[in-house]
């Protein structure tokens, strides 16, 4: 079986909610994802999907790249050769970047390899991973931004509460005086038993994390601190992790494996998350598993939930799923949820479909 074509599309998706608001002018206001969509068809007949999304510009760049120049290094290839595939890409493109924007684009044809296999296979992808579970646990991300008041936070986290979740994210990094404020309140009107994370975005210097973790953790007994600092400073980490209780969590702006070592390493880190089209796609994302499962380490991938909901079921230390719905609209049906946890498709592969009304509706001329 060899891949005789590579197909692309960019889509320019608006947001329900935009991820800041006008007050945040430091950050700008994002309110649109992008996302490429790659097909590999064989002349099989397996046609496979993957997909990667870019946030604060680098759409157009991710489809440059997929087509000038991954598309020539698979055309012809045996997709089920993901292994050697990566190796190839990796170093016939290593001098214009190891990671970062190539990795990124090359994680939606790794993840249409993946798709690919599944069909061969004639298994969701759930299952060819190890069919760890049915069913994942899941939360609500697509709430708490920063310019969101306690009563809005409220009113837009009730749908995921709903259905039964196990609770929400909630973003920090602002005023720490206002950040606690808030959160105090949500508690309090939440309850100690909706599950409650926070996410700094590395918005925080070190002392202010320390101070704000504190009370997170003895006045909140919130249940972990998301990316409290820079993602460069390893050391920062580990001070926190060794000085705080409640887990410290990251990974989603790490690419390469080396950069998940290091934190290991130091003990930097208690919950792990891995963005998948960040990594490289699938077969990356095991490798990185695998080393956490080595370190003990529990894993919770960043956003994605349509692939996400794969490795919670197929992977034992995968243990929970974000749900931030960003990339729905492009798809003809999204995976459920029932009695509060996510459940993958059950069609071989990725189970996806890309709708073609959303094509013509978000696609990006170029």
């Amino acid at each position: 079986m060899r891949i005789t074509q590579v197909e692309t599309q960019l889509l320019r998706i608006p947001l329900e909610r935009p991820i800041a608001g006008d007050r945040e002018d430091r950050y700008g206001k994002g309110d649109h994802v992008f996302m490429l969509a790659v097909h590999l068809d064989t002349d099989a007949g397996h046609r496979g999907l993957g997909f990667a999304y870019a946030l604060q510009g680098g759409g157009r760049a991710l489809k440059a790249l997929a087509d000038d120049d991954l598309a020539p290094l698979v055309v012809g290839e045996d997709p089920l050769d993901h292994e050697r595939l990566g190796e190839k890409v990796y170093w016939g493109l290593q001098g214009i970047g190891r990671r970062g924007l190539v990795a990124h684009a090359y994680s939606a044809v790794d993840l249409a390899l993946w798709d690919i296999k599944g069909k061969v296979a004639g298994l969701p992808l759930y299952k060819l991973l190890g069919g760890a579970r049915e069913a994942s646990p899941v939360y609500g991300s697509d709430t708490g931004w920063l310019w969101m008041s306690t009563d809005e936070i409220i009113d837009s986290a009730q749908r995921y509460l709903d259905q039964k979740m196990i609770g929400i994210k909630i973003k920090v990094g602002g005023d720490p005086q206002a950040d606690a404020d808030r959160l105090t309140k949500l508690r309090d009107a939440l309850g100690d038993d909706v599950w409650l994370g926070v996410d700094a975005n590395q918005r925080y210097d070190y002392t202010t994390a320390l101070a704000i973790g504190h009370y997170f953790e003895e006045e909140l007994s919130l249940d972990w601190f998301e990316e409290p600092i820079s993602c460069e400073d390893v050391d920062g980490h580990a001070s926190l992790a060794d000085k705080l209780e409640i887990p410290i969590a990251l990974g989603e702006t790490l690419f390469g494996i080396d950069e998940f070592e290091r934190y290991f390493e130091r003990r930097a880190v208690g919950i792990l998350q891995p963005d998948v089209t960040r990594v490289g796609g699938v077969t990356q994302f095991l490798k990185i598993a695998a080393l956490a499962e080595r370190h003990h380490c529990p894993i919770a991938p960043h956003l994605l939930p349509e692939v996400s909901v794969h490795l919670a079921c197929g992977l034992t230390n995968v243990k929970v799923v974000e749900y931030m719905p960003w990339l729905y609209p492009a798809f003809v049906e999204t995976p459920a949820i029932v009695d509060g946890k996510m459940v993958p498709p059950k069609r071989p592969g990725l189970g996806l479909e890309i709708n073609p009304e959303a094509v013509e509706k978000y696609q990006v001329a170029v």
